[in-house]
């Protein structure tokens, strides 16, 4: 039986640990260079990290890639020049289990702002958890975490319009 247990958690752990490994985020709607965010790509990027409160209420270190540098790869903003029109821009961050959160895109842009908003791979140095990632979006500013999603698996840039 002890047997049996200890290779049901090993099997587990590789199928997270995969799961992780192949897991994406595609990064589209209205950019230039739409493309999916997997391991290799967001190893290649700029590492950042950030504290920030979680919903167990202490405050913990994430690392990740700023959600501004994953829009500019993408051609988010022509000439990364946010204005006029272009404010009318926001994300919808959607998760796994459907959850979603909007983030207007001067909320991201240094030029408007000195938070800095990331797509997260780890807290505290460690690989998130397979209940929260392998990849969640962090506002550090925000007082409740409500907006951090957990589990991402899409950015899309999208454009408010009055209907």
């Amino acid at each position: 039986m002890k047997k049996l247990l200890a290779l049901i958690c090993l099997v587990s752990y590789f199928a997270v640990t995969a799961s992780a490994q192949n897991a994406e985020v595609a990064v589209g709607g209205d950019v230039a260079n739409p493309f999916k965010i997997t391991a290799a790509t967001f190893a290649g990027m700029k590492p950042v990290s950030v504290k920030a409160k979680a919903k167990d209420g202490l405050e913990h270190e994430y690392t990740g890639v700023a959600l501004y540098d994953i829009l500019t790869k993408a051609g988010a903003v022509p000439n990364n020049q946010l204005k006029g029109k272009l404010l009318t821009k926001y994300l919808l961050v959607s998760a796994a289990d459907g959850y979603q959160v909007v983030v207007a895109l001067p909320e991201i842009d240094p030029a408007y702002t000195d938070q800095v908003i990331i797509l997260a791979n780890k807290q505290d140095g460690e690989d998130l958890g397979a209940n929260i990632g392998p990849y969640r979006l962090i506002i550090p500013r925000d007082k409740k975490p409500a907006r951090s999603a957990m589990r991402v698996i899409s950015i899309d840039v999208l454009t408010a319009k009055k209907l």
